[in-house]
């Protein structure tokens, strides 16, 4: 109890009040952070240790180029050292109604103050071109790291684990001149791979399969397009006719404002009515579009895709290997932004199987199960 409590109770006494009892009160808990502010695990756990530290080169790679940028307070000096030569070269070439001294450029002085402009000039130029060119490469390090980190943060697939690669080393191919060779042999391949995965994927279907759907569509328009005579029949009242509910825009209405309104369903009560027919018509239409000789079924499209992506990987692996190799050797190569991180880290996805026990977690967020 300090003076402040013991002159206020000495009050209370001589007043005749019975001084209120001490309340402790309790040091306020500390704030848990919740699973939205606790910090972020670094992308690299997920990792194998063999593999870890195949990332943290890739960071320093790009770090080191980095540092090799000329500041920006660098370039800013050589500007106004540029700046500062062609001011005073006009200075001393302008005329004194300009307040300059009205020196011909034979001069001594404006000769010198040229030669000193010329030279800052170029230390301008050469510092830009610099700074350009290590910007370039930095960017060129730095995308490879970025798909890769990005990919580990948020591309690889539940229910899997990485685990490391080790593949058949990658050899010089017979007239192959040296490891940048190899590299850009390797892309052009994963080129070549690419446009055959983008015929595949756009390969049209077999016309059989496209007049299957297409007789189930229409099928599928003439039940909705029947009417309902149940209720003439029973009750003597009217037919129902099929209707469509679409959306429609209010005109002249601040702000804009939509609305719904129901029509009657014309497409399928035109399937319905002429259902045969309109078979007949489309069929004639998918004869003269179809395509068969370049057609794919899902079944041929998912199998040939599969077999183009599995080369894909083993070139661009072959293609990171050798990238590797380059750069330990001090070869200017970079990593492609879009080649596969399991390429580039050399790791493989393994499928983990799925468990019922439930996993650990703090007490508080255990939801009640039911019994």
């Amino acid at each position: 109890m300090d003076w402040r409590e013991h002159v206020i109770n000495m009050a209370q006494q001589a007043a005749g009040f019975t001084p209120a009892p001490t309340v402790t009160v309790p040091a306020p808990t500390p704030f848990s952070a919740g699973p939205h502010l606790q910090p972020q695990r670094d992308v690299i756990e997920p990792l194998p240790e063999e593999r870890k530290d195949l990332l943290r080169k890739l960071r320093q790679r790009a770090a080191d180029a980095h540092r090799l940028i000329p500041e920006f307070e660098t370039a800013r000096e050589a500007s106004m050292a540029k700046i500062d030569a062609a001011n005073s070269l006009k200075r001393l070439t302008d005329h004194p109604q300009d307040f300059g001294r009205g020196l011909p450029e034979t001069d001594p002085l404006a000769v010198a103050a040229q030669k000193h402009l010329d030279k800052m000039t170029a230390d301008y130029k050469r510092l830009t071109e610099l700074q350009e060119v290590r910007t370039a490469a930095w960017q060129a390090a730095s995308q490879a790291l970025a798909a890769c980190e990005a990919w580990l943060r948020d591309g690889r697939p539940h229910g899997t684990v990485l685990e490391g690669f080790d593949g058949p080393e990658p050899k010089l191919a017979k007239g192959e001149n040296g490891l940048l060779d190899a590299v850009e042999n390797r892309r052009r391949r994963g080129r070549e791979l690419k446009a055959d995965l983008h015929r595949i994927r756009s390969a049209p279907f077999p016309s059989s399969y496209c007049k299957q759907q297409m007789c189930a569509e229409i099928e599928a328009l003439a039940m909705r397009g029947a009417p309902d005579v149940t209720n003439l029949i029973e009750h003597d009242g009217k037919i129902i006719w099929p209707t469509l509910r679409v959306q429609v825009q209010v005109l002249n209405a601040t702000p804009g404002a939509v609305g719904f309104v129901e029509i009657p369903d014309t497409v399928a009560m035109d399937a319905w009515r002429h259902k045969s027919e309109l078979i007949a018509a489309l069929d004639d239409e998918i004869n003269i579009e179809a395509d068969d000789p370049a057609a794919l079924t899902h079944e041929a499209r998912q199998k040939a895709e599969a077999e183009v992506m599995g080369d894909l990987l083993d070139v661009e692996r072959q293609e990171a290997a050798l990238t590797w190799l380059a750069q330990s050797q001090a070869l200017p190569v970079e990593f492609r932004p879009d080649c596969s991180p399991l390429a580039i880290l050399q790791v493989q996805l393994i499928t983990v199987p799925r468990t019922t026990e439930m996993p650990e977690t703090s007490p508080g967020l255990l939801w009640p199960m039911r019994q």
